[in-house]
């Protein structure tokens, strides 16, 4: 055994290298497969079906992992702001905060990438995303929000329009009015 995979004892960063090995593979199209992360992440075949056991299992953790820091990062805004966690207007603050960190960017893309492929990947973020639309019975005003959101964070993704920090910041701003709008509610 080489010195790049030899046997470590701290799982928890053998772990965290295992999802980032998966994250790079998929944001740059290719191949996955437990073989593919061994490789990338510097460890054994049977230290990721250790960890993960499959390929689909690999593909869950790292949907939960990256969803479970958006969710934080939800949760942290609400409290800050006193709206609700999953209204759209923390969806929208944390999207916007989530395109200016490029380590969560690169995660996302590669969850995106998943997703594609992978449907039960999709089918559980759209599941999520429907939960968080029902919780907060929102109507139409915030569907446009959401919307808005995610165009602006498939943008971040694709690398689409550079939008400067006033940009994003005026965007921002104008989309949180929109929620913020009693009048003509849908």
């Amino acid at each position: 055994m080489n010195d790049a995979r030899r046997r470590t004892r701290a799982p928890t960063e053998v772990r965290a290298r295992i999802l980032a090995a998966t994250a790079d593979l998929l944001t740059e199209g290719a191949p996955l497969s437990i073989g593919s992360v061994a490789d990338a992440a510097g460890v054994t075949k049977g230290a990721v079906q250790h960890h993960f056991g499959t390929r689909e299992a690999l593909l869950q953790a790292l949907w939960e992992t990256t969803q479970a820091e958006f969710v934080n990062d939800l949760d942290a805004d609400a409290a800050r702001h006193g709206g609700k966690p999953n209204g759209a207007a923390s969806y929208l603050r944390a999207t916007v905060r989530a395109g200016r960190r490029r380590h969560v960017t690169h995660r996302w893309r590669a969850v995106l990438a998943a997703s594609v492929v992978e449907r039960p990947l999709a089918r559980q973020w759209s599941d999520w995303v429907a939960g968080c639309r029902r919780e907060n019975a929102e109507g139409t005003r915030e569907l446009i929000v959401r919307l808005a959101a995610d165009g602006l964070w498939l943008s971040d993704l694709l690398g689409i329009y550079k939008l400067t920090v006033t940009e994003r910041q005026a965007l921002q701003d104008a989309l949180l009015a929109f929620t913020q709008d009693t009048k003509a509610r849908t």
